[in-house]
Order: structure tokens, then C-alpha cells, then sequence
């Protein structure tokens, strides 16, 4: 609805998913998932000035003149157009500056498409609470656009808060494998965050990177936002990237380990977020058993992989990752693309032997992984390479084609 107030300004209220968007909804696409409700969008309002009301901002329609803001290395900045990137820089200028900023484009299609690329690229904007803009126009012209975001603390809470996430974030990364691969110090990220921060829908600042460092439990843009955080301390290339799984919306990361392109989804390494029971049902004794162990299935994952479960939005192209050498699984040893009792014997041993009381093989195709069932488990000859194994418990899921054997 549009209305006109006595001094010749429109104002209309306008559902701005894009501008202010959350992602709270976070799905695990497993067959006894049932989804998380997704949040509703903030509303974002939008002024439509008068020519004449023009002179409160900048009568000319110029925009604003920025200092240079340091963008170049960033992942969905180099997606954009030299237009695209310059209204970027403009936002990130206003969010750090804490100032209303008159972006150099009329075009709002190509603020939203900025901002989204600010998103992904900047994890740690958590003081802004939306982006606004205002509309000038003369007639049917669009003049002159402004954005003008609001803050969710004054400037002095948001240096005291800053001051204690990186107190915290300095204390996760304090054992880091700082001289390490990118694979290791992903792996430590994605570890560290996993059994340091729980999954709680209803986290305070869930959208932001004070609710895992201050609060310890977030949602998927928090759990997104803090590995891309701790990634980029130690050196790894990493951006977030917003989408969907199962139609409810989604974050995740696109990392670069070793030179090469990989999707990382800490939330979904969290067995708790997977296996969690939104009934308010009692968990079966598999599942319990299940959140005492750490997920590797979204770790290192190529696109191909990433698909069948995961829509990325597509405002930001993304590479196609196809590298497979820091993927968890092979990285490690434990993924199987041919049968051969005795290598996969020796992986279930090793795993027995290091006393980790739990191995995972991930198999190219779930037939394999049923052989390999029915020769372990139902044929028993698992006992063949873990003589001294009095008991074994397999964790299945028929949707998956990774073999999970905990020992007791």
C-alpha cells in the first residue's frame, strides 16, 4: 500500500528478502527429518522523495565519494561487474563507517545483487541489523539512491563486543595448526566449532557471529559465519554461500584447501543439528548414540556431491569443485570405490587399533557399501581382521553410503 502524506513523500513498506534476510530455517535432508520452520523476512522500508525533498541527502544525486575499500581478494566480489563492485565497496564502506551512504547507481537490482555479494564475502558485520534505502526520484526518474542500514548497538558496544569474540576466537584457535595444510586447518575449524557450539533454533543473534563466540549456539548462518571467521585467521580462503536444502533456506562455505575448491557445511558435521527430535520424541538408542560422534559426510565435498542435497542462490556464480584429494573421506584413507575385502578389513582394524572407538568408510555407491554389510556384519567376518573385538555397533542409514562401525 502506498500512501501520501501532506508533504509530497511516498512511503511504502516493501518485504526486501534479499536486504534482509535470514536464514534460520536450516534443514537436514535426511527421510525421518522433519524440516525446521523457516523465518519470515524483516521488513525493509523505502522512501520515494519528491525532487525537492532531494536537497536532505545530495541535491545532485552524486554519490557518496569513499575511501578505497580492500575487496579485491574476496570471493563474490570478483563475480561482480566493475558497476556491481563499486556499489559493493560502497556498502561495505557504509557498514564499517557506521554512515548513510548515496550508492553510484540508480539501478536497485543492482544494490540488492551488491549487497548480496557483501553477505557472502563479509561474515563479520554483526552490528548491522538491515540494510534501508531511500528513493529520490524527480517525476518517474529515479535520482539518486541512499542507503541508510540500522545498527543493533551503539559504536561503543560493538567495539567492547568485537573486543570479546576475538578473545574467544583467538582462544578456539590457540591449538590450530597454524604451520599446517588448509585440509588441517579446516578440519580443526570445522571440529572445534562442532563440539564447542550447539544447534538451537531459538539462539539469540543467530544470524551473526556473536552468537557462536559469546553464546555458543547459533544456526547455519552463524555456524557459516564463524568458520569463515576462524578460516580466514589462519590463512584459507573462504567465503559463505546462501541457498537452500529441502526448500528451506540454508548456509554453508565454499573453501579453498590446497589450491582447489570445496563446499564445507559445519552445521550438517553436527550430529546434534541432524539427529536432533523436534516432536519432542524420545530418541532411539541408535541416534543417541549417534550425537556422541562428529559427521565427515559435508566435508570436502565436490558440487556433484553438493547437489543432491544442497541449492545454492543463484545471484553469485559458483565454481564446479571437482577436486577430491581434501575431501575427508580420502583424504584419510577411508573411501572405497572398488571391492577388496582386505583393504576395506584393514581400514575397519585401523580404525579399531587407534582406539578412537569408531571408523568411517564412505563407499562410491551405496551397493558397494551393502556388500561390504553383508560381508562384515551379517557374515561376521568383521571378527576376521578385530580378533579381540568382543562387540560392534553399525550406525545405518539407508540413505547414505558411508559404513559407520562403533566399537565396544
Amino acid at each position: 500500500m502506498i500512501i501520501r502524506n501532506n508533504k509530497n513523500i511516498f512511503i511504502s513498506i516493501l518485504l526486501a528478502a534479499v536486504l534482509a534476510f535470514t536464514v534460520s530455517g536450516c534443514t537436514f535432508a535426511a527421510g525421518d527429518m522433519d524440516s525446521a520452520a523457516d523465518e519470515t523476512a524483516d521488513l525493509s522500508w523505502s522512501a520515494s522523495v519528491e525532487d525537492e525533498a532531494a536537497d536532505q541527502s545530495d541535491p545532485a544525486g552524486n554519490a557518496t565519494q569513499t575511501e578505497d575499500v580492500v575487496s579485491g581478494e574476496k570471493y563474490a566480489y570478483q563475480t561482480l561487474d566493475d558497476e556491481t563492485r563499486q556499489v559493493y565497496d560502497e556498502i561495505v564502506y557504509s557498514f564499517s563507517n557506521r554512515e548513510d551512504v548515496t550508492v553510484s547507481t540508480t539501478d536497485e537490482s543492482v544494490m540488492e545483487l551488491a549487497y548480496t555479494a557483501v553477505r557472502y564475502d563479509y561474515c563479520d558485520f554483526f552490528w548491522v541489523d538491515q540494510l534501508q534505502f531511500v528513493q529520490y526520484s524527480k517525476g518517474d526518474e529515479i535520482t539518486s539512491l541512499e542507503i541508510t542500514p540500522t545498527w543493533s548497538m551503539t559504536e561503543e558496544e560493538q567495539a567492547e563486543i568485537q573486543l570479546q569474540i576475538d578473545a574467544e576466537a583467538n582462544r578456539m584457535l590457540a591449538d590450530a595448526p597454524t604451520d599446517g595444510s588448509d585440509f588441517e586447518k579446516a578440519l580443526y575449524v570445522y571440529e572445534t566449532l562442532i563440539r564447542e557450539v550447539d544447534y538451537n533454533e531459538n539462539a539469540s543473534n543467530s544470524q551473526n557471529i556473536i552468537s557462536v563466540f559469546l553464546n555458543h549456539e547459533t544456526v547455519c548462518q552463524g555456524y557459516a559465519y564463524a568458520t569463515q571467521y576462524l578460516l580466514e585467521k589462519l590463512g584459507v580462503a573462504c567465503t559463505t554461500v546462501i541457498g537452500s536444502t529441502d526448500g528451506q533456506t540454508h548456509a554453508w562455505n565454499l573453501v579453498v584447501m590446497d589450491g582447489q575448491y570445496y563446499y564445507i557445511d559445519t552445521t550438517w558435521g553436527n550430529t546434534q543439528f541432524i539427529y536432533r527430535n523436534e516432536n519432542g520424541e524420545d530418541l532411539s538408542e541408535e541416534d543417541i548414540l549417534r550425537l556422541e560422534y562428529l559427521n565427515y559426510d559435508y566435508f570436502g565435498v565436490t558440487t556433484e556431491m553438493l547437489l543432491m542435497t544442497h541449492e545454492p542462490d543463484s545471484a553469485i556464480p559458483l565454481p564446479t569443485c571437482t577436486a577430491t584429494a581434501d575431501n575427508y573421506y580420502v583424504h584419510e584413507g577411508l573411501y572405497v570405490d572398488a571391492w577388496d575385502a582386505d583393504v576395506i578389513g584393514g581400514i575397519i582394524r585401523n580404525g579399531y587399533e587407534n582406539g578412537e572407538g569408531i571408523v568411517r568408510i564412505r563407499f562410491s555407491d551405496r551397493e558397494l557399501c551393502r556388500q561390504a554389510e553383508q560381508y562384515f556384519l551379517t557374515d561376521s567376518h568383521l571378527f576376521d581382521y578385530c580378533g579381540e573385538l568382543q562387540s560392534v555397533k553399525y550406525l545405518q542409514d539407508s540413505n547414505s553410503s558411508v559404513m559407520v562401525l562403533v566399537f565396544s
